[in-house]
């Protein structure tokens, strides 16, 4: 409760107390280590708890795993690696996804597309973990043809999927396939987009230069945008120089998510960039009168 509520110190405390700790409770501090970006600490636990003659079942491989991504260290994901092939979990599913998603995120996407073709049956969640590490190092036409090949086979994407998928085709500038794929969400597989979708049409649109587009884009969706919509906007309107569009979104931001600094920073960048000077150092002035500070990293030893 206290991880995922982002108390990471609270957390560690209560863990620290428990006198006899199973998998149960390894695994959640080794998981809400990793998935608050504190790799090192994660990985820190998941070594103490083999020390400790604890066996780390599929739950505490696949944090382990996170870690690593965390980190991207490719040198530790190896390790685990080696650990989870030890304990002859290499061609299941969950190992196969996680490892996909560890070697992409460390930037070694022959590694990642060896072990999925090494995955007896794989699931979607492997498929879209394939989906996700061609997604991510801008290559979305080999993300698009293992899409395809997974619809032939049968597999129905879910949510998640769609947002990899859509992410692909923004980062790849394949704007009209993206356009396709958000509309066969709902026409073919009955998927109602939510915001995470919404953001990434605004990515997609955005990164093209069509900002109009993206703006009426989000006037138009059936469920009020959150911050991550209009965040997608402005990180468009920065790319683009689009200081008035930015200051919308900029604004949208802030009231929704008030205390999030890099709000303030990108429109801030955003007058620094066409010039304006005077705008950027009052934005940062007035980050400072309303108390907005970076969040400071958390640490054990």
């Amino acid at each position: 409760m206290y991880s995922k509520s982002g108390s990471l110190q609270d957390s560690y405390e209560v863990f620290e107390q428990i006198p006899f700790r199973d998998n149960v409770s390894w695994t959640s501090m080794i998981a809400g280590f990793a998935e608050h970006g504190c790799g090192k600490q994660a990985l820190s636990l998941f070594r103490d708890m083999v020390s400790a003659g604890n066996k780390p079942d599929q739950n505490t491989l696949t944090a382990a795993l996170g870690a690593c991504s965390v980190l991207q260290s490719l040198h530790k994901g190896r390790e685990i690696h080696g650990y989870v092939f030890r304990a002859g979990l290499g061609t299941e599913s969950f190992a196969g996804g996680a490892l996909v998603s560890m070697y992409a995120k460390c930037g070694a996407l022959a590694f990642a597309s060896k072990v999925f073709d090494m995955i007896d049956e794989p699931d979607l969640i492997s498929w879209t973990s394939l989906i996700a590490s061609y997604a991510s190092h801008g290559k979305g036409e080999e993300a698009l043809q293992v899409y395809d090949h997974m619809i032939e086979k049968g597999i129905q994407p879910d949510a998640v999927t769609f947002v990899e998928i859509i992410s692909a085709c923004s980062h790849a500038g394949l704007v009209e396939r993206g356009h396709s794929c958000f509309h066969s969400m709902t026409r073919d597989f009955g998927i109602e987009p939510d915001n995470r979708h919404f953001a990434c049409m605004v990515d997609l649109l955005g990164r093209s230069g069509r900002l109009k587009e993206a703006e009426r884009f989000i006037d138009s969706m059936p469920i009020d945008p959150d911050s991550l919509v209009w965040t997608s906007l402005l990180a468009a309107c920065k790319l683009h120089g689009d200081v008035e569009l930015g200051k919308v979104a900029a604004e949208k931001v802030m009231e929704l998510a008030p205390g999030r600094s890099g709000t303030y920073i990108s429109l801030s960048n955003i007058f620094a960039d066409v010039g304006k000077w005077k705008e950027a150092v009052e934005i940062r002035r007035r980050m400072s009168r309303i108390g907005v500070i970076k969040e400071p990293g958390w640490s054990f030893t």
